[in-house]
C-alpha cells in the first residue's frame, strides 16, 4: 500500500503489491487534458493489445457470461414492459394488441406467427387481469437485470487489471442504482419506438383532460406528434449512447474527472452491435422457414448475435482502457503492466489481496507440515 494513506491506490489483479496513482484533478492536468489526441503510432499498439485480449484472454468468455445473464434478464424485462403497457392502456388494449400482431407480422417468419400470437394472447390476458404480474415481474427483471450489472462490472475492472476498490455495501448500492438507470434507458428507448398518436391519446385522455391541461394535450397531438417522426431515430441513438456511457463510466473502478458521453470504444460499440442486431434480422427473415434446421439455426443465430453484442461490448470498453494507457504511456507514466487511472474508491480492493496473502501462508504451512 502506498505510504501516504490519503494517496489514492490501485490493487492489481496478478496479487502484486498495491500502486500509487495520482488524484483525479492531477490526472486530468497532467494525463487526460494534455493527451486527449494520441499519436497514430500508438494504433499498433492497442490493436495487439486488443487482438491478445480476445484470441489469448478469453474476452468472448466473459461475453457469454454476460449472454447468460441477458438471457436470465431479458424474459421478466419484456414482461414487465408489456404488462406496463397493456395496464396503462387498459381502455385502448385492442390497440396493444394491434401494435403488438404488427411486430410479429414484420419480424416473425410466417411459419411462427400462430405460436407468436398465442404467447401474446397468453401475456396480454395475464396482464389484464391483475397487477401482480406486473409486480412480479419488474422485481425479477430488476433483480436479474442488476446480476447482469455486476457482472459486467467484474468484466469491466477485470480489463482494466484491477480489483474492485469499492466496499461491499457500496458497491451493491451503486451496481442497483446503475441497475434502474439502465432499465429506465431501454424503457425509453420502447416508449420512443412505439410511441405514436394511437398511444399517446389514451394516455392523455386518462390523466391530462380530467386535469384540464387540454392545451397541453392539443400540443402533444397536433405540435409535437408530428415533428416526433423525424427525431425518433435520433433520440433512440441518443439514449442508446447515454445508456453505454453509463455503463461504461459507473461499472468499473476508474474514476475520470467528467463524464465522457462519447468515446472511440462506446462509438465502435453502438456501430457494431447495431450491424449484428442488423445481421441476425436479415439471417431469421430469410433462413428461419427452412423447416426444424432453419428454427434450429434461426435459435443458434439469435445466440450468436446475443453473444457477439455482449462481446463488443466489452471491447469498446477494452479500447478505451488502452486509449487511456497510451495516453499515461505519452505522459510518462510507467502503465505498460497497469493502467493507472485514479480508482473510484480503493479501501475495499485490499480486502482481496489480504485474503490472498492468508491462502498462501496456509498453503505454506501446509506444505511444511509433517
Amino acid at each position: 500500500m502506498p505510504s501516504h494513506a490519503h494517496e489514492p491506490y490501485i490493487v492489481p489483479l496478478d496479487g502484486s503489491p498495491a500502486v500509487g496513482t495520482k488524484s483525479v484533478e492531477e490526472y486530468y492536468e497532467t494525463v487526460s487534458k494534455p493527451h486527449r489526441w494520441i499519436p497514430l503510432r500508438s494504433w499498433k499498439l492497442i490493436a495487439k493489445r486488443l487482438y491478445v485480449e480476445v484470441f489469448n484472454r478469453s474476452l468472448m468468455d466473459r461475453g457469454a457470461l454476460l449472454s447468460f445473464y441477458t438471457l436470465f434478464t431479458g424474459i421478466p424485462t419484456l414482461l414487465g414492459f408489456y404488462a406496463i403497457a397493456s395496464l396503462v392502456l387498459a381502455q385502448n388494449s385492442s390497440r396493444v394488441r394491434e401494435l403488438s400482431e404488427d411486430f410479429i407480422s414484420e419480424n416473425i417468419p410466417t411459419n411462427y406467427e400462430n405460436e407468436a400470437h398465442k404467447v401474446i394472447d397468453i401475456v396480454l390476458g395475464n396482464t389484464q387481469q391483475s397487477v401482480i404480474t406486473l409486480i412480479v415481474s419488474v422485481a425479477i427483471a430488476l433483480f436479474s437485470s442488476s446480476a447482469y450489472v455486476r457482472a459486467f462490472s467484474r468484466s469491466a475492472n477485470a480489463l482494466y487489471g484491477r480489483h474492485e476498490g469499492r466496499g461491499l455495501i457500496k458497491t451493491w448500492l451503486t451496481m442497483w442504482a446503475l441497475t434502474i438507470a439502465i432499465v429506465t434507458g431501454l424503457a425509453l428507448i420502447l416508449v420512443a419506438f412505439f410511441l405514436e398518436e394511437d398511444i399517446l391519446r389514451p394516455i392523455l385522455d386518462t390523466v391530462a383532460r380530467p386535469l384540464h391541461l387540454d392545451a397541453v394535450a392539443d400540443f402533444f397531438l397536433v405540435t409535437f406528434l408530428p415533428v416526433w417522426k423525424y427525431l425518433r431515430w435520433p433520440a433512440i441513438i441518443a439514449l442508446s449512447i447515454a445508456l453505454i456511457a453509463v455503463l461504461y463510466t459507473v461499472a468499473p473502478n476508474v474514476r475520470y474527472k467528467k463524464m465522457r458521453w462519447l468515446t472511440v470504444g462506446s462509438t465502435l460499440s453502438l456501430v457494431a452491435i447495431t450491424l449484428v442486431g442488423l445481421g441476425v434480422r436479415l439471417y431469421v427473415n430469410n433462413f428461419l422457414h427452412i423447416g426444424m434446421y432453419g428454427a434450429l439455426g434461426g435459435l443458434i443465430g439469435g445466440f450468436f448475435g446475443l453473444l457477439l453484442s455482449n462481446t463488443i461490448l466489452l471491447l469498446g470498453l477494452k479500447l478505451d482502457a488502452e486509449i487511456t494507457r497510451v495516453r499515461e504511456l505519452e505522459a510518462g507514466l510507467d502503465s505498460e503492466s497497469l493502467i493507472l487511472a485514479p480508482p473510484r474508491s480503493s479501501q475495499g480492493a485490499e480486502g482481496n489481496n489480504e485474503i490472498d496473502a492468508r491462502l498462501r501462508e496456509q498453503a505454506a504451512n501446509f506444505k511444511q507440515a509433517p
